[in-house]
This record gives C-alpha cells, structure tokens and sequence, in this order.
C-alpha cells in the first residue's frame, strides 16, 4: 500500500488535535481531576503558574498525536467510526501500557496519578480515532 501526505486530511488532524487539546483542559479542571491530580502531584492551585509557552507547545504536540494516528489510518485503509473508535482505544492503551513501563522503574506507588495521567490520553486518542475514522 502506497503512503501520501496528500492522502491525509489536515481539517481532520486539526479537529482531532482541538479535541485532545479540549479534552484536556476539561481532564485537568475542577470539573474532573484536578483536585486528585493536585494532590498526587503535591501542589496547590496557587503553586501551579504554568508558562504560556506550555500551553501552545502541548497543542502542537496534539497535532503531532493526531497526524501520527491519521498516518496510520492512511497506511492501513482504515475508515469508518468503529474502526476509528477501535484504533483509537487500542493506540491509546499502547501508550498506556508504554508509560507504565517507565512509570514502575520511577514511582508506580503513585498508580493514582498513573490513571488519571493515561486516562486522559486513553479517552483522548479513542476520540480522536473516531474524528479520523470518520473523516478518513
């Protein structure tokens, strides 16, 4: 099978890096985890004064993410919102599992922070397989 940068969609990478990127200010919020995340990484709201620069580095490294997975949509053929839902989520626990290994050598007493650290690109990459499958 013949690989093409053309082949791929540039809308549907963009959408599904905005979606991570989304995703995450949500992972991160009052609204879901960021008083546990706070606590397993000890600090305060107060003690978090992030550069701005962080912010626009993490977007493009969701675009990197998203173009990745949309190779390999390209290179496989694959279409469709289960196919992408199915790539997605097993891409996304292959992270999971990849970052476990580091993480038992490190500190895995912090499996809490494990979880909520994978999870988010678990969720993440599910979603946007869904994005690429469906626009593919």
């Amino acid at each position: 099978m013949d690989f093409s940068l053309g082949d791929i969609n540039a809308l549907a990478v963009v959408v599904a890096a905005l979606v991570y990127f989304f995703i995450g200010s949500i992972w991160y919020s009052p609204v879901l985890f960021a008083n546990a995340w706070m606590k397993e990484i000890g600090k305060s709201k107060d003690e978090l004064n992030p550069n701005p620069f962080i912010y626009i580095l993490c977007f493009v490294l969701t675009v990197i993410a998203a173009f990745a997975l949309a190779c390999i949509f390209q290179l496989t053929a694959l279409e469709g919102l289960v196919s992408g839902l199915f790539t997605g989520l097993a891409a996304g626990i292959a992270i999971a599992a990849a970052i476990a290994i580091t993480t038992m050598f490190n500190d895995f007493s912090r499996y809490k922070l494990y979880l909520i650290n994978v999870g988010y690109h678990v969720v993440s990459f599910t979603l946007m397989g869904a994005i690429l499958g469906l626009w593919q």
